[in-house]
């Protein structure tokens, strides 16, 4: 597959020998132990029922589950020259979550590429709840 050659220009995705290097740089800004203590995922929650279920894992007057998760709407961000979706700034959180949406996600990459733990989102095709 050549998905690790292709630039993504409609997202703002640098082609990956390039943003590697920048993901390289951004996970030496922060020592691991001084980042956000959070798990932490950006992505579009509408496209899979597993993501929307996800983000009631959010922070939220009543609970906190040390997860810090933001729906992307990238129709907004291309709009506004994708400034809020810088992915070596993502970088800063100890815990980054990997969630598939519906379908396998080139996301996985990104997210291992911070030096972060990541937490893998696995669902079994019995139980598609997500209990917080």
């Amino acid at each position: 597959m050549l998905y690790h050659c292709i630039a993504r220009a409609e997202i703002n995705i640098k082609a990956w020998h390039i943003l590697l290097g920048e993901l390289k740089e951004g996970t030496t800004r922060i020592p691991w132990l001084n980042r956000e203590p959070y798990a932490y995922w950006k992505g579009n929650p509408a496209v899979a029922e597993t993501r929307q279920d996800l983000m009631k894992c959010n922070v939220s007057e009543n609970q906190d589950w040390n997860a810090r998760l933001f729906a992307q709407d990238w129709f907004r961000e291309s709009q506004e020259g994708f400034s809020k979706s810088d992915l070596p700034s993502q970088c800063t959180y100890r815990y980054k979550v990997y969630i598939e949406g519906s379908a396998w996600s080139v996301s996985q990459k990104y997210i291992l590429s911070c030096d972060s733990t990541t937490l893998r989102v696995r669902l079994h095709v019995s139980s598609p709840e997500f209990i917080c």
